[in-house]
């Protein structure tokens, strides 16, 4: 029997990772808020309510619970709010991470094995021609979020390599499917639709740039992808979570709309542009594919309407 540890156990890949570890394994997992539902919905898992920015709590956490495996997920995770507060994002992202990693070199867990959740954000600008992105792309960051994922991903190979700890880091594409966040475009199109339907809202639905193209993954995928290379890669490694296949936003609304018997509009909204974009982001996962037998098992199309039925299920506010 193994012991994980999940940081960030309350966010969207938090509350769906767990349903890939193998339930004879002990499992903790830790978060600054745990809700009752979640404790209800996965009782084999120990919660508890931790701040990584406190680093005598994480110290004493890990001296008590000494994890096998950690599973590193806990971060201000929206490159739209990070706009709104890039110090916010850049403290919370780095220092949260270098807390837990200093309070393992300090109990000299140094076999404790460390998955980060790095992000293709930080591939940033690329050229087209350089599309599909392979791990060796360089980083070209056009927000706040970016450049507090690159400096995870790059503090986590300095402790690799000044420490040998035992670190390794997922730089995963875009997420998709139930119970994401509405600060993320196809889930607000999901929720706007739904709430369209149930009548909370009238029939038109605001949108920022629908022109940009993204390499979604299901978060189900994602997360046993994350699950498989915890046990199978070598430290110091590095591994893109994606599709290799671009959408463009704008066919994945119409795709939603087509899912929708209600008559709806569809305006561009001023706000929810971003200060800078990207207009294109493809990435090539030949590397998994082949180290570790990893491709996604779930499609767009899927995961569009597990979404859109995700909140229309969800009760009136």
């Amino acid at each position: 029997m193994a012991k994980y540890l999940i940081t960030g156990a309350n966010g969207f890949c938090g509350r769906h990772i767990v349903d890939f570890i193998p339930k004879n394994n002990e499992i903790y997992g830790i978060s600054r808020n745990i809700p009752e539902e979640l404790i209800i919905k996965h009782p084999h898992v120990s919660y508890e309510r931790l701040n990584l920015l406190d680093h005598s709590s994480i110290f004493e956490f890990l001296r008590e619970n000494t994890p096998d495996y950690i599973i590193h997920l806990a971060a201000e995770s929206s490159v739209g709010l990070s706009w709104k507060g890039p110090i916010n994002v850049l403290n919370n992202n780095m220092i949260s991470q270098i807390n837990m990693f200093e309070a393992l070199r300090e109990l000299e867990l140094y076999d404790t094995k460390i998955l980060i959740a790095c992000s293709s954000e930080e591939y940033g600008l690329v050229n087209e021609s350089n599309l599909p992105v392979n791990e060796k792309c360089e980083f070209n960051p056009l927000s706040a979020y970016a450049v507090s994922k690159i400096a995870q991903d790059m503090s986590a190979y300095q402790y690799y390599k000044s420490y040998g700890m035992n670190i390794i880091r997922a730089r995963c594409f875009n997420l998709i499917g139930p119970g994401q966040a509405t600060y993320y475009a196809l889930s607000s199109f999901a929720k706007q639709i739904a709430d369209i339907e149930n009548g909370r809202q009238n029939n038109t639905i605001s949108v920022g740039n629908l022109n940009a193209v993204r390499d979604y993954t299901d978060v189900r995928s994602a997360m046993d992808a994350y699950c498989q290379l915890i046990l199978k890669s070598e430290s110091g490694s590095v591994y893109n979570i994606c599709s290799g296949k671009g959408e463009q936003i704008k066919d994945l609304l119409d795709y939603l709309l087509s899912l929708s018997d209600a008559d709806i509009k569809v305006m561009t909204d001023s706000a929810r542009l971003r200060p800078s974009d990207l207009p294109i982001m493809i990435g090539d996962n030949a590397k998994i594919k082949s180290e570790i037998g990893w491709e996604p098992k779930i499609d767009i199309y899927m995961s569009l309407i597990d979404l859109l039925n995700y909140w229309r299920e969800q009760p009136s506010n």
